[in-house]
């Protein structure tokens, strides 16, 4: 059994994402699955080494609250039977208001 090392819990958020990889002018787009004041889960078609560099951006559906956050990818794995990937990136700093 795996023991939970979440400090916050997660919030369900399907909504569009875009990243920036630090020192990169470009941005991306994927989709959020998740978010926690300490963190983010989400799909995408890039593949990222742990200990990547991202800052993310959203817009919260039911607030419109927009969310700004830099973190790193602590995880990633390839979806089965896809090319897509699933993703955990910690936040740096203090937790985010969601």
């Amino acid at each position: 059994m795996t023991q939970e090392r979440r400090n916050f819990n997660r919030t369900v958020l399907s909504t569009a994402l875009r990243y920036q990889k630090k020192g990169s002018q470009r941005f991306g787009n994927s989709i959020c699955r998740d978010i926690s004041k300490s963190g983010i889960g989400f799909t995408s078609d890039e593949f990222f080494p742990v200990s990547t560099s991202l800052v993310f951006e959203l817009q919260h559906p039911q607030t419109n609250q927009f969310i700004k956050a830099a973190g790193e990818i602590v995880w990633i794995s390839s979806q089965p039977h896809s090319e897509r990937y699933s993703a955990g990136a910690r936040f740096f700093g203090p937790p985010v208001a969601i």
